[in-house]
């Protein structure tokens, strides 16, 4: 579930459930309120029930004591016709009030009824408290009496003369409890009047469409429940309170019922009304929480998307949340984290693409496999020397793919178990074009994800050994060159003796002795010997850090004289030179060893073609080198062999590489491009395989200054 919908339900259920709470203690205080209204109005009206009943109660003695005190009653007490009459005049005064008229003995003599009904009459006047108890007739008297089943309002006033204070009897004033009594209570009270009678129901105010009066039942009065007399009428609320008679003993009950319904009404109105704006106030309230949830999740949700989107590899993502709270930082944060990716992505990268490099141009050639001997990846290195593409290998068992490694097999084993790393010096390998080679192999353990697995990385160590094969040669050729020094200074010493003795022949035999041709011809002999063995000896001598100024058609004359008569005896040499009068400033034996060295490569690349007619053709110039200002003696020697592959042209001036197989070192060009270059020259080859080979050796021209 997301965050925005358990925002918005928890919204909505803290709200609802405020909502709920609030509107049951609201709904509770209203109806407190209302029945508390209810329940003032009601005591209000009993109290006012109650005080009017004791109002009648004293307006009836006052009544009484006029009445007793007015002249025509008093003179007419033995004249009860006058009497009467004199009653009847005074009828709107006494409404709804029975008058009784009393002898001195208490005995009543006159009755004239203005209420409906009548309580206390001449039969049963004797159960009234105050007429038959002893006391002093002279005192008004007023209370409540039960007679027969019926309650009333009884007062008592004594009629006296106002000459001779005598009595002449007495008036009493007679209220019954009857409807009548009860409307006038409810007039004043403005409230409904039931009037009982030891629990039995004496009259109502209330009565249905029939005009029966209408009682509620004891048990709702007592409970002061909201009652319903008439089923589908108005509500009301009954309140009572207890009639007691002269002698303080409770003999009724007067209950007093208020209309509630317009309270009920307004209560229900005001219910609704909450209920209403409840309602009102909840979908405001979600509406609120949806805008605000929305406003409240949506940089979450951009938070999430942010996310979703590294999570794919887009780390250029960042955060446009204008916020200063928790969310803002958050923001903030997750940019920073984001930068922080992508930096460290970018180093991951460098570094994998670093060590990708390494393997992809390692000279050494690297066979990754798994735990099943089966190929995972190689680098080119490997593709070369096993002559075979990775997508041939990949995923196959690598020792039925490559048979010539099988022998390894056991050893793979052992580094996957053990970890430790297994060498193999001096594996020979048989290359299909290249032969025979010599290898180095390291087998180690590597960790990756999820599985292990085996590097096998091979070095090919057979230059290696070619070169240290040629070193040991070249240390020969060295020492015999030490020799031959030795013999040649030997032989030119033997010479110069054998020269000295012929010419002390020739003087002793003279010109003209038939051996004197014979013993020249041995001079000359032994005079080209020694300048054989003079050559020799200025080509190997020691002083190479000496320069000197050197005549370059001289110097390629000494080094033809010396190879001519031997090494180049069957091939032609042609000469082409500008002028004789070019020189150089250089060592003069690093000088015939560069020319030697040339013309030696010519010899041996126009036999190795069998040329049926060799020819090295040696030209000497003179060029201007504009980015050197100045002038440079160019010797180009060049010869009819079979020239040089281009596959091979960049690597005939490395050390120790030959294609002469173990007839040469592999010093010789290397030597001359070192003699050139030491000089501020350099040296230009123009070859093709098949039509012969040319090197030009370019160096600064030396002017003497005479010139």
């Amino acid at each position: 579930m997301k965050i925005q919908t358990k925002l918005l339900l928890s919204l909505i259920l803290i709200a609802v459930f405020s909502i709920v709470i609030t509107l049951n203690f609201s709904i509770l205080s209203i109806s407190k309120r209302y029945e508390k209204a209810a329940r003032e109005e009601v005591a209000g009206a009993r109290k006012v029930a109650e005080n009017v009943f004791l109002e009648n109660l004293g307006d009836l003695i006052r009544k009484a004591l006029f009445l007793s005190e007015l002249k025509e009653i008093i003179e007419n007490t033995d004249n009860l016709d006058e009497l009467a009459m004199a009653l009847e005049f005074k009828n709107f005064f006494f409404s709804n009030t029975n008058i009784k008229i009393l002898d001195p003995s208490s005995r009543i003599v006159l009755t004239h009824d203005n209420s409906s009904s009548s309580t206390i009459s001449a039969a049963n006047q004797d159960k009234v408290a105050f007429l038959k108890s002893q006391r002093d007739p002279l005192i008004r008297e007023a209370g409540v009496f039960l007679v027969e089943g019926n309650l009333c309002l009884a007062a008592i006033s004594p009629i006296v003369d106002q000459e001779t204070f005598g009595l002449k009897g007495f008036t009493m004033l007679e209220i019954p409890f009857n409807l009548e009594f009860a409307d006038q209570i409810k007039e004043k009270s403005k409230a409904e009047i039931m009037l009982y009678v030891q629990e039995q129901p004496l009259a109502s105010t209330l009565t249905d469409g029939d005009g029966n009066m209408v009682f509620p039942a004891p048990a709702h009065i007592r409970s002061r429940e909201v009652v319903r007399f008439l089923p589908g009428g108005d509500r009301h609320l009954i309140e009572s309170f207890i009639v007691e008679d002269f002698n303080k003993k409770p003999v009724g009950e007067m209950f007093v019922s208020v209309n509630i319904e317009n309270i009920m009404a307004a209560k229900q109105v005001s219910i609704t009304s909450l209920l209403y704006l409840s309602l009102l106030i909840g979908l405001i309230v979600i509406l609120t929480s949806v805008l605000l949830g929305r406003r409240l999740t949506s940089p979450i949700g951009k938070l999430a998307r942010g996310a979703e989107a590294i999570a794919a590899g887009n780390y250029d993502v960042h955060m446009q949340i204008d916020s200063r709270d928790e969310i803002g930082e958050l923001a903030g944060a997750f940019n920073k984290m984001s930068d922080s990716i992508k930096a460290q992505r970018d180093e991951i990268r460098e570094l994998q693409q670093f060590f990708e490099s390494i393997v992809e141009h390692s000279p050494s050639a690297i066979i990754i496999g798994n735990e099943n001997a089966e190929v995972i990846a190689m680098n080119p290195a490997a593709e070369q020397l096993l002559e075979r593409p990775l997508s041939e290998l990949k995923n196959q068992p690598l020792f039925e793919m490559l048979p010539a490694f099988t022998p390894l097999k056991e050893d793979y084993l052992k580094v996957l178990l053990s970890g430790d790393p297994c060498f193999h010096e001096n594996y020979s390998l048989v290359h299909e074009q290249e032969g025979e080679k010599t290898l180095r192999l390291i087998l180690y353990k590597i960790p990756l994800p999820g599985t292990p697995a085996e590097v096998l990385q091979i070095e090919d160590i057979s230059e290696k050994f070619e070169l240290e094969e040629k070193l040991v040669h070249a240390q020969k050729l060295g020492t015999l060159g030490e020799l031959l020094s030795r013999f040649t200074h030997e032989f030119n010493n033997l010479m110069t003796s054998l020269l000295g003795h012929l010419t002390l022949l020739k003087r002793e035999a003279g010109e003209e002795n038939p051996l004197a041709k014979r013993t020249q011809l041995i001079e000359d002999v032994a005079l080209r010997a020694h300048h054989l063995g003079k050559d020799i000896l200025d080509f190997s001598r020691k002083e190479k850090l000496k320069k000197e100024i050197l005549n370059v058609h001289d110097a390629i004359d000494t080094v033809l004289n010396l190879l001519g008569r031997t090494v180049l005896k069957r091939i032609q040499v042609e000469n082409k030179f500008t002028g004789s009068d070019l020189t150089v400033l250089m060592n003069k034996e690093k000088f015939l060893l560069a020319l030697f060295n040339i013309l030696i490569n010519a010899k041996d690349a126009i036999l190795a073609a069998e040329r049926e007619k060799g020819l090295i053709c040696i030209s000497v110039d003179r060029i201007f080198v504009p980015r050197a200002q100045q002038n440079f003696v160019r010797i180009r020697i060049s010869d009819n062999g079979d020239g040089i592959d281009e596959k091979i042209i960049n690597k005939i001036f490395e050390p120790y590489f030959t294609t002469k197989g173990e007839k040469g070192t592999g010093l010789g060009l290397t030597t001359v491009k070192e003699i050139v270059e030491e000089n501020t020259g350099w040296i230009e080859v123009d070859a093709k395989k098949g039509g012969g080979s040319a090197f030009s050796l370019l160096l600064p021209e030396y002017v003497l200054e005479t010139r």
